[in-house]
């Protein structure tokens, strides 16, 4: 019951709806992408930086490459980077959080330090220097820039996993498996974890947005994906020398981007409302 009550409450949520229809469209686009465009690698120097028409919708690019079809392309490979950068950071973060807040001690001061120290960097910065770092040392690849996005997007998901674990490790429930002879680990992985997962769910809603943006950032100063693999950021950097004759080259890239952050920001902000409301009921 409450899981249905969980479901209806975000379809009837303004924002949940909104943000969830604007994902919605994207994925779908990713999904689609052999079906609807077609083949975004697929050059044609006599109808070069045309602009959008019936036949090109978008207009097509330096090397006549038809943008519509690179953006739908392009909506596959950020989407995919940008869960799997989630993931990852999501499942590191919590699990270091989680041992932070539940065991304290020396463990707590050892992770809070780390945490503290990632937040007095520059994200952005130390991202591009760890791609950086990864493409001298390993060369070139998608990892690169996942492995970067990780190394300092998993704190925001240790720093609020944390705090919820301080205050649940004190409820009744802990307490009661405690007398019953639960071991620790028992006790965070299947009671503490789980009830904390709420937040981390909104949290990880809200941090899509800022991955892609950092995605495309590092896509646009060409430390991202590669050419001639299409990518939003990079699409825009492509286009940036074109922008005063052909100007759909950064605007189509840049309004999918756009989009596709107000998307997981509405979605967070309306789970983060209904989650609110269903506590309070509670």
């Amino acid at each position: 019951m409450e899981v249905v009550a969980f479901r209806m409450g975000i379809f009837r949520n303004t924002l949940c709806t909104l943000g969830l229809g604007i994902i919605v469209f994207i994925a779908l686009m990713g999904l689609l992408a052999p079906i609807i465009a077609g083949d975004p690698y697929k050059t044609n120097m006599s109808e070069r930086l045309k602009p959008p028409s019936l036949k090109h919708l978008f207009g097509t690019d330096q090397l006549g490459r038809d943008v519509y079809s690179r953006i739908v392309w392009g909506a596959r490979t950020t989407l995919l980077v940008a869960l799997t950068i989630s993931i990852i950071s999501m499942t590191v973060g919590c699990l270091l959080g989680a041992i932070a807040g539940y065991f304290g001690g020396i463990v707590d001061d050892v992770i809070g330090r780390i945490i503290d120290t990632f937040l007095a960097i520059p994200e952005l910065v130390f991202n591009i220097a760890l791609v950086g770092i990864f493409c001298v040392a390993y060369g070139t690849s998608i990892w690169n820039v996942i492995l970067a996005v990780v190394v300092t997007n998993w704190v925001s998901y240790a720093r609020v996993m944390r705090s919820i674990v301080l205050s649940l490790k004190e409820r009744e429930f802990v307490i009661c498996e405690k007398a019953l002879g639960a071991g620790d680990w028992y006790i965070l992985l299947r009671h503490v974890i789980p009830n904390a997962l709420g937040p981390i769910i909104v949290l990880a809603t809200l941090n899509m947005g800022n991955v892609i943006m950092t995605i495309s950032s590092l896509g646009f100063l060409g430390l991202g994906v590669q050419p001639p693999t299409p990518e939003w950021g990079q699409m825009i950097n492509a286009g940036k020398n074109y922008i005063t004759t052909a100007p759909w080259l950064t605007f189509f890239p840049g309004l999918f981007i756009a989009l596709s952050v107000l998307g997981f920001n509405l979605l967070g902000e309306g789970l983060q409302e209904v989650i609110g409301r269903k506590r309070l009921v509670e």
